[in-house]
């Protein structure tokens, strides 16, 4: 019950931590997606397209993040 508990934690702090950190990236192009160095539990995408980032104005790119999902970045 307690690793439940744990895990169940432990991913809440996983998503609300990737889907509310933006990334700062002023290039033309996605950067590498495994140049992030992080390690997520839950794969989620942010995202599906440049568009939706600048609409939604949480970026303007779209970009993959390994192992995380697709997440806006400006």
């Amino acid at each position: 019950m307690k690793l439940l508990l744990l895990s169940a934690l432990l991913l809440t702090i996983v998503v609300v931590g990737t889907t509310s950190q933006r990334t700062h990236y002023a290039g033309s192009s996605c950067p590498d997606p495994n140049s992030f160095g992080r390690v997520c539990i839950q794969y989620y995408d942010q995202c599906t397209s440049d568009q939706e980032c600048r609409t939604t104005g949480r970026g303007h790119k779209c970009c993959l993040v390994a192992g995380c999902g697709k997440e806006c970045m400006n």
